[in-house]
């Protein structure tokens, strides 16, 4: 089993696409890191409720000359900064030093906010490629060669699943590794505990939590949909027999996913049985700040669907592949 997978790596790894994913990866890394410095206002004290009483004191000074709204007209829209309008910054700045949450990027902020929203391409990647796995051996016509070895189908095929996981953490370590890098090139060292602010999709309510845990609770609470969208596009793989329909499937069922999970929340309370339906439990970092999703549906219950469409999912592929005519 294990010369299986090594050769399955090889047949991965040979192929410039697998690597081309990694490196859009990167560059999406460097890339929301440029962005971020040059949007958002950096830090330039090394502590920053020195840098967030001195912006206060800035603002407050400024304050003392800046229009109202009440000195413009109704229908006169507001040329300058008003007094409110930097009174609100004022009680944000003061929001941060209460809670002892820094209001400028740093490592573990910037992971979490772009380093969660990039794991979406590590998703469509895995997609591309488990969803033309088998059905590219068809199109080329190697799937005979692979067969007639001493080796039974179903090893093959395990084979090639677990190897396909094994890209997937890859792709994962890029993200990770690299992200954290690039994150301390930009933004420094952060502090793993540090606070960050994020809001409660329920009650939609800013809450105070480490940036660290958080980040690393996403991407733990991540892999349950990954795993479950690889299997998909696996399963998909084994079905059909051109590649280009495979792949064209599996991702539009990826884009589809989203859409139809917020379609079945929204009808979950008229109709009880939408919520065994597969597409709102691809998505777990819900539970990252809440408990529940469609009503009384807890994480273990959504895993416990998650895992039976897993297993019948796994079932279909090897089924099929042991009975399946490799005739070209």
């Amino acid at each position: 089993m294990i010369g299986l997978v090594q050769n399955e790596l090889i047949k991965i790894f040979e192929k410039k696409m697998s690597w081309i994913f990694a490196i859009i990866l990167i560059i999406g890394l460097i890339g929301a890191a440029v962005l971020e410095m040059k949007l958002s206002p950096q830090q330039t004290e090394d502590n920053w409720k020195v840098q967030v009483q001195s912006e206060i004191d800035k603002l407050e000074k400024k304050m003392e000359k800046a229009p109202s709204y009440e000195d413009f007209g109704e229908d006169e829209y507001p040329t300058e900064e008003t007094k409110e309008d930097i009174q609100v910054k004022i009680d944000n700045f003061n929001g941060n030093l209460n809670d002892n949450v820094n209001p400028y990027t740093t490592s573990w902020s910037y992971l979490g906010d772009y380093g969660i929203v990039l794991k979406s391409l590590i998703t469509l990647f895995v997609v591309i490629v488990c969803a033309g796995n088998i059905s590219s051996e068809f199109s080329d016509g190697t799937i005979k060669q692979l067969l007639i070895r001493p080796h039974r189908r179903w090893a093959i095929l395990l084979s090639k699943y677990i190897a396909l996981l094994i890209y997937s953490a890859f792709l994962i370590a890029v993200l990770v590794g690299i992200g954290y890098i690039v994150s301390i090139a930009f933004f420094g060292v952060g502090d793993f505990s540090g606070k960050l602010y994020m809001q409660n999709p329920i009650t939609f309510d800013m809450e105070v939590i480490a940036g660290g845990a958080y980040f690393f609770k996403c991407l733990l609470y991540y892999l349950p949909g990954l795993i479950m969208v690889l299997t998909l596009a696996f399963m998909l793989s084994t079905l059909f027999k051109n590649q280009a329909i495979a792949v064209g499937i599996g991702v539009f069922v990826l884009f589809f996913s989203s859409t139809a999970g917020a379609i079945i929340v929204s009808l979950a309370e008229k109709y009880a049985w939408t919520k065994v339906l597969i597409f709102p439990h691809l998505d777990q970092t819900v539970f990252v700040l809440q408990d529940k999703i469609l009503e009384n549906i807890t994480m273990p219950m959504s895993l416990g669907i998650l895992g039976v469409y897993y297993l019948i999912f796994m079932f279909i592929t090897f089924f099929f592949f042991q009975k399946r005519d490799i005739s070209i």
